[in-house]
């Protein structure tokens, strides 16, 4: 059901162009049937579910702070690198996508599965800062119940294999059997 006087929404997978959002901007489009918000903050861009998960609000409306996203109507906080609920009254995720640069364009690619923006993270900011040692365990801490789907990705198989195997992932929450 669509609006007569809704704007149509671009789809990000066919691209825009990078210059398009300023630091902290965001743009409202679509990525095959969803809405996906496109957020700028500092050189980085992110690509996160448009809605709220508490009542569905606009996090196009909402405010960008550092790697957040602030619904504008009770302020549930979410994070731009995860989807991660930060800060109730929301409990639940937001998705992710995956954002491809090739020179002045900007493009929104397929939607990434549960737990692959913490694995993506793991490899792309942490495992560059670690002093990997024969006799440290290396310990992925995961607090909801994807930890087994967590582990299942190439990135935390990739994480495991650079330090020599040593990794466990720990959940908060044992609702999916994984024990490690």
């Amino acid at each position: 059901m669509s609006d007569a006087n809704e704007v149509p929404r671009p789809d990000l997978s066919k691209g825009i162009a990078a210059n398009t959002l300023a630091d902290g901007g965001t743009l409202l489009g679509r990525v095959a049937d969803d809405d996906v918000l496109l957020v700028r903050s500092g050189t980085e861009l992110f690509a996160v579910g448009a809605h709220c998960t508490h009542y569905h609000g606009p996090l196009a409306d909402g405010l960008v702070v550092g790697d957040t996203v602030r619904c504008p109507w009770h302020h549930a906080c979410f994070s731009l690198r995860t989807g991660d609920a930060v800060r109730a009254p929301a409990l639940d995720s937001i998705a992710c996508w995956r954002v491809d640069r090739q020179g002045d364009m900007v493009y929104v690619r397929e939607k990434l599965p549960d737990g692959f923006q913490h694995a993506e993270f793991l490899l792309e900011k942490v495992l560059p800062r670690l002093t990997i040692t024969k006799s440290l365990p290396v310990v992925a801490v995961h607090h909801n119940c994807s930890a087994q789907r967590l582990k299942e990705q190439s990135a935390i198989e990739t994480l495991a294999s650079a330090c020599a195997g040593r990794i466990a992932v720990l959940s908060s929450i044992n609702c999916c059997g994984y024990a490690g």
